[in-house]
């Protein structure tokens, strides 16, 4: 029994009502009874003020405050004052915010606080239409919800409304977040915004739908690829639909011609691989990933892709199809994070009906960014993804208006190569990359722990005294010992974020910001101080610390179970810079 539940059962009360009395949901409650996550900090000081109630004997307080919430009813407020430009508007909350929990709901309102301004640069009719986690003001609905449509019950945000939706990316930050953020900056259509680690592209398509070029870096060539695809889509969408056409004729007519040879179940995995046009090569194990249909499936899709040489956005958009839905194509295990064997082999794959599903669902979904965003939408030219290591990037100095990012909180615990590593297999000759080969310049990455540290002559011991206590402490405890090498490469991944930040100060304009979202894990139980350390490497390089934002994030939904997330991070914050 945990802690929390022994509490409960102490007071005598139900799940329900125990729920009401912490100001959360009934599931965040029942996965915390269980252990399978923890409190935040918010809801953790409701429970220890409860706790600290009953060890005085005032349980009877505690169930007259549960007779006034029921008495009120458990709805919260639906809309909230907004100010902008000395004006005070009122502004309806996305469902999601009241009707989400309790402990989310603080969040909520500090991001919808950032986007109030005093000092004004946009008129209120363009700029209310981009406000974040808002639903209506004055009779006007944000572009956010025309995108999102919610439903009126809904409990949690999405983080797969238009290109968002495009392909399952693991530690993707919330496209709310971003938007909030791009209104925080007041950032316009005269600015350009950089994501130095973009990912599958998040900033990038929130820059694209507002109208603010952008500049994204991404070292993986997959992630690249999908950055692309999903920031510079057209708005026109007849040449996508006779591609989708073209593709599905491709596909039967070399599976019909494939089969009439040799039935499918009698061919062998070799034949699979010397069959005439079929690009990928052999690897580990691939019998073990593949079916032989879901093999041949996928062999001819990569074999259209590579063989559209006359446009390169509508090749990158089918391969970006492939690999969204390679989870459902492919022998894995969908419940865990990592690519892993499922138990059972997937039987009667159908890769034409998933790929052509996936790319008819793309088309849908650029109708209604473009209907959706049609006041503030910019031309693809505006977005730009540069392939490589941000610490080698290309930046003019001074360039820059503004950085959005989310960086490695460390050594990876989650492996985006092992994610999407069938992926990566399928599409190498259309990469250009062994998967296993391209990891020398990732900052972060648990495959350069092979490499020789000289952790005695970091330049950040220069910068962070927080460092120099926190690592000089780790590294002469016999216990962690064994969690030497790593500790070593959490002192690389430090000194990476040394050089960046210098990198950051001669790309921005003067007065430019920063939005850092870094989170702080752990080296066996000691919690690394990674907010505290970043801030020191800022302001020793010439920024100014202006704020700070703790909160666990949850991309695909505010109240989804992330196990391993309590496991590895112990908090998340948004932390705010200014080059001074």
């Amino acid at each position: 029994m945990t802690e929390i539940s022994a509490l409960r059962k102490k007071i005598g009360c139900t799940q329900v009502d125990f729920a009401k009395i912490l100001g959360v949901s009934i599931a965040s409650l029942r996965r915390w009874e269980k252990g399978d996550n923890n409190p935040s900090p918010l809801a953790q000081e409701r429970i220890n003020m409860v706790s600290l109630m009953v060890d005085e004997n005032r349980i009877d307080e505690i169930y007259k405050e549960l007779q006034k919430t029921q008495d009120v009813t458990s709805i919260k407020q639906h809309t909230r004052k907004f100010l902008y430009g000395g004006k005070s508007y009122e502004v309806e909350y996305m469902p999601y915010v009241y009707n989400g929990p309790e402990d989310q709901l603080d969040f909520y309102n500090k991001l919808i606080d950032l986007q109030e301004h005093s000092v004004v640069s946009q008129k209120w009719d363009d700029y209310r239409r981009k406000l974040s986690l808002v639903k209506e003001i004055s009779e006007v609905k944000t572009e956010q919800y025309l995108l999102e449509k919610p439903k009126d019950t809904n409990k949690s945000w999405s983080a797969d409304s238009g290109a968002h939706g495009w392909h399952r990316y693991v530690g993707r930050f919330p496209a709310q977040l971003v938007r909030a953020i791009i209104n925080y900056f007041d950032l316009k259509e005269t600015d350009v915004l950089l994501d130095p680690f973009c990912g599958s592209g998040t900033t990038l398509v929130e820059a694209r739908l507002l109208g603010i070029p952008a500049v994204g870096i991404e070292i993986s060539p997959l992630s690249a690829m999908i950055s692309r695809t999903k920031s510079s889509f057209p708005v026109e969408i007849q040449e996508i639909n006779n591609y989708i056409e073209n593709y599905e004729e491709f596909y039967k007519k070399k599976y019909e011609s494939f089969i009439k040879q040799k039935n499918i179940e009698d061919c062998t995995y070799e034949d699979l691989l010397d069959r005439k046009g079929n690009i990928i090569s052999s690897f580990p194990n691939l019998e073990k990933w593949f079916t032989k249909k879901a093999f041949l499936g996928t062999s001819i899709t990569a074999e259209y892709i590579n063989g559209m040489k006359d446009n390169v956005y509508v090749s990158e958009l089918i391969a970006t199809a492939l690999s969204a839905k390679m989870r459902s194509i492919g022998n894995v295990d969908v419940d865990v994070v990592r690519a892993e064997y499922r138990k059972t082999p997937r039987e009667n794959v159908d890769v034409l009906k998933l790929v052509s599903g996936q790319l008819r669902k793309f088309v849908k979904s650029i109708v209604l960014m473009g209907s959706s965003h049609k006041e503030t939408i910019g031309n693809k030219e505006i977005i730009k993804v540069i392939e490589g290591s941000c610490l080698t990037a290309k930046i003019d100095d001074g360039s820059i208006s503004a950085i959005i990012t989310s960086p490695p909180y460390g050594v990876e615990s989650l492996s985006y190569l092992r994610t999407h590593l069938l992926s990566f297999r399928a599409l190498e000759p259309i990469l250009g990359i062994d998967p296993y080969n391209f990891g020398g310049g990732v900052i972060g990455s648990e495959y350069l722990l092979d490499e020789n540290v000289d952790i005695e002559n970091l330049k950040v011991k220069e910068d962070s005294i927080t460092f120099c206590e926190f690592f000089d402490n780790l590294l002469y405890r016999k216990e962690l010992s064994q969690h030497r090498k790593r500790i070593e490469m959490m002192m690389k991944f430090f000194e990476d974020m040394d050089i960046l930040v210098e990198k950051f100060y001669k790309w921005l304009k003067k007065n430019g910001k920063v939005a850092f979202v870094i989170g702080n894990k752990k080296i066996d139980n000691y919690i690394i101080p990674t907010d505290k350390i970043v801030t020191e490497i800022f302001e020793s390089k010439g920024f100014r610390f202006i704020d700070s934002i703790a909160h666990k994030l949850k991309t695909n939904n505010s109240n989804s179970k992330v196990p391993w997330q309590d496991r590895i991070i112990e908090n998340e914050f948004v932390i705010f810079y200014e080059k001074e």
